[in-house]
């Protein structure tokens, strides 16, 4: 029962996100998210699925490799390292070979194992994957495993696969998500490599991205961080992210002198 109040909470997230976050504006569009991009390349979690791809195939398998359908006897950790194998490979079995369509087919077959993998899988076998698909190339499907690893005992190993996975990211909803959750690591002691990947989404990253922990970096800045944030303050071009930065700073400092 508890399993399955748990799968049904992290479908119940993944639908929610693709509802909430639509498509971006045409002037919020950023290039990876604008062109039809290979199975390689991220695709922010902001993108919408399209209704297409959230159908299961009727006839699909994934008892043959490349297929996105598993069979019910599958388990799921075999159906997700399929999955992993076909779409390394470009052999994934799809429907749909028009750009997007085709890897949000894919994605969708992900987050259904992954579902599966929640009601049905080891604690081991969940943080492993957890770890893993933090790191494929698709906002949904991280946003996912964050919301699995957040659930799950937190260990510095899936600290730093999350650290590792959103400094990469230029994707501002899947920071969004991550905030709360990083700063319950925090608060347990588990904040290594977070200032090098904030300080570096907020110098080189994205414009989406950089905004983001511009304006949401005060809980994470102490005594021994907060002068490389200034820093990087004074280095940034005047603008909208200088200025939420500076701003997050002074509230910093006069939540220290207790104003």
């Amino acid at each position: 029962m508890k399993a399955a109040a748990w799968s049904l909470g992290l479908a119940s997230a993944a639908v929610a996100a693709w509802l909430a976050w639509g498509r971006p504006g045409p002037g919020e569009l950023r290039p990876e998210a604008s062109a039809a991009p290979p199975p390689a390349r991220p695709v922010p979690a902001s993108a919408p699925l399209p209704s297409a791809a959230l159908a299961a195939a009727p006839g699909a398998s994934a008892g043959a490799a490349g297929d996105l359908a598993a069979r019910p006897t599958q388990p799921p950790a075999q159906a997700l390292r399929a999955l992993m194998q076909c779409h390394a490979a470009n052999t994934c079995r799809v429907t749909s070979h028009e750009g997007l369509d085709e890897h949000f087919e894919i994605v969708e077959a992900v987050l259904r194992q992954l579902d599966r993998l929640v009601a049905q899988g080891s604690p081991a076998e969940q943080v492993a994957w957890a770890r893993e698909l933090l790191g494929f190339p698709d906002g949904h499907v991280q946003a996912a495993a964050l919301s699995l690893a957040a659930r799950l005992p937190p260990s510095a190993e899936t600290v730093a696969a999350a650290v590792k996975a959103l400094g990469r990211s230029h994707d501002a909803v899947l920071l969004a998500q991550a905030y709360p959750v990083l700063r319950q690591w925090q608060q347990l002691g588990m904040s290594a490599g977070y200032d090098d990947m904030f300080l570096g989404l907020v110098h080189t990253g994205g414009w989406q991205a950089a905004q983001s922990v511009a304006e949401n970096i005060g809980p994470f800045l102490n005594a021994g961080n907060v002068g490389r944030f200034e820093q990087v303050a004074r280095q940034l071009q005047p603008g909208a992210r200088q200025q939420a930065l500076l701003r997050s700073l002074r509230d910093y400092q006069l939540q220290r002198q207790g104003g």
